[in-house]
């Protein structure tokens, strides 16, 4: 394994993308935050042996295809929260970036079915990453996941993912999500001097009034990290499980499955 092999765990964030990075060689070493406006503006501090793990759908159907068996199997993984997975969005959606009702028309004609406002919403850094990854294939190692995927996986029950029921914008959701992340990243969340050194790196959460990055960015980016460690162990679980070893992918190449 390269010594210069990092582990990065990124989210989207209104700033951007909220990025953790820590060294594979030390699970308990400092965690390192960073908010970069662009991917590209974060290219330079990636190598090609990195792992990214980051919470933003990756490989994208085509109309036949539709929804993909990742986003089907991570609704069932789910149960009662399944809705906190969306289908990702056709490819032919990233025509129609800038006006709702043009992406709905067009999802609605080529599958029957419109996409969500939480979709259309992210469909600019849907696009972004699928643009950074056709013009950078040889960047980094990009692994999608989806941080409750990540969190049922942390609060596995005899080894069998168990759903945060809870959810993340409550007192209750909040609290039982940062117990998670201490138990795999001790000594961050609940260690003041450690989050206000996260705090100083992320910068404020508001600029001018408008918003950079809340704590829930902040928490799905640690478990976007969990997930890069279990993937560099080989021991990461796969959503839906290839066969043989050949993962579905979409018309350009790219992966269609989240890790966890």
């Amino acid at each position: 394994m390269p010594a210069t092999l990092t582990l990065h765990g990124i989210d989207g964030c209104p700033a951007g993308w909220l990025v953790l990075s820590q060294k594979s060689h030390h699970p308990s070493s400092t965690i390192s935050a960073g908010i970069y406006a662009t991917l590209d503006e974060l290219a330079p501090k990636l190598h090609a042996d990195d792992i990214v793990a980051i919470d933003m759908p990756i490989g994208l159907p085509n109309p036949q295809s539709y929804p993909r068996a990742c986003d089907i199997a991570a609704r069932k993984t789910l149960g009662p929260r399944a809705c906190c997975v969306f289908s990702a969005p056709c490819r032919g959606t990233l025509e129609h970036l800038d006006h709702y009702p043009s992406a709905c028309a067009w999802h609605r004609e080529a599958t029957g079915k419109g996409i969500s406002c939480q979709a259309f919403n992210i469909l600019p850094k849907i696009h972004e990453l699928d643009q950074f990854l056709s013009r950078r294939p040889a960047t980094a190692n990009f692994h999608e996941i989806h941080p409750e995927i990540s969190f049922a996986h942390m609060n596995a029950s005899s080894g069998k993912p168990t759903p945060v029921l809870t959810k993340k914008s409550s007192p209750d959701g909040s609290q039982t999500r940062i117990a998670l992340i201490e138990q795999v990243f001790p000594g961050n969340l609940q260690n003041p001097a450690a989050m206000d050194r996260l705090n100083q790196s992320l910068g404020p959460r508001s600029h001018h009034g408008k918003p950079r990055w809340a704590l829930n960015d902040l928490y799905d980016a640690f478990a976007a990290l969990w997930s890069a460690h279990r993937i560099i162990a080989n021991n990461a679980d796969v959503i839906p499980a290839a066969h043989l070893g050949n993962p579905a992918r979409d018309a350009t190449g790219k992966i269609m499955q989240i890790q966890a």
